[in-house]
């Protein structure tokens, strides 16, 4: 079905969008993640709407290292897989084999999502008012609710005034074992961070991990402005720019901040 094929996540385990709607999925199911009721690997996709009647008109996935998300054209989020943390948002801590409804509390669903995306542990939810919901681990503060209090039901992503975190238009979570961190890019072109930062990947200019949302800054001190797209990698970040250039900051072994050199850096760099 290669032609019909409109996006795709991948951790472990990979989801193919289709232009149908229909969501496939195949790779590593160890904890359920494929969300075919099963823990069997799947070496050629499988259609999920076989296997679970909920998932429809599905408009995103995400993957994790051991979860997925489907976010549905009603702005209402499935998940399956790992639940250790939490990450599913159901309000437990149990494995999940066929996607489940992710709550807001035990007395209702969460609504209103436009865009997701998974970490490691822990799950991120957009919301049309442009405020951030969060859920699952949070031993690096990667919730951005100002503790480090592991989650089963979403949060809000606070300020560190715990007034609400808005006006942003996209999110990224960090998704490669506890080097978890998440970024925000705002309406107004500028970007932050919370979670970890021991290699400097939120770009604030330190090396302290963070529980509410920092401003990502640059080598010259002037905030990162004009952004269009964001990515967290693995201990470091990287922000496309509207005239087309690329920054990153974080961790540089092997080169992957792409300025020439491997040395780590906590404010960001232009690619060269």
């Amino acid at each position: 079905f290669q032609s019909e094929v409109i996006n795709y996540s991948a951790g472990g385990h990979v989801l193919f969008h289709l232009k149908d709607g229909s969501v496939w999925a195949m790779g590593n199911n160890a904890k359920g993640q494929l969300g075919d009721g099963s823990t069997i690997d799947r070496m050629i996709p499988v259609m999920l709407e076989d296997y679970s009647t909920e998932i429809k008109d599905v408009i995103q996935t995400a993957c994790g290292v051991h979860h997925t998300l489907f976010l549905q054209n009603d702005g209402t989020v499935w998940a399956c897989g790992q639940n250790s943390f939490g990450q599913l948002g159901n309000g437990t801590t149990d494995n999940v084999y066929n996607p489940v409804q992710v709550r807001r509390s035990s007395s209702s669903y969460l609504t209103g999502v436009i865009a997701i995306d998974a970490g490691s542990w822990h799950s991120v939810f957009l919301l049309d008012d442009g405020t951030v919901m969060t859920v699952g681990k949070n031993d690096n503060g990667q919730l951005g609710d100002g503790t480090l209090i592991s989650r089963n039901y979403p949060v809000n992503v606070l300020q560190s005034n715990g007034i609400l975190f808005n006006d942003v238009i996209k999110v990224s979570a960090g998704n490669h074992h506890d080097s978890s961190h998440t970024l925000f890019l705002k309406s107004n072109g500028s970007v932050w961070g919370v979670g970890n930062n021991n290699n400097g990947q939120l770009g604030d200019g330190s090396y302290s991990n963070k529980q509410n949302p920092v401003q990502v800054r640059t080598v010259d001190g002037s905030t990162l402005s004009s952004i269009s797209s964001v990515k967290s990698g693995y201990d470091h970040s990287v922000f496309l720019k509207s005239d087309g250039t690329v920054w990153a900051v974080g961790q540089g072994a092997n080169g992957r901040l792409g300025d020439g050199g491997t040395t780590t850096k906590n404010l960001a760099v232009q690619v060269k």
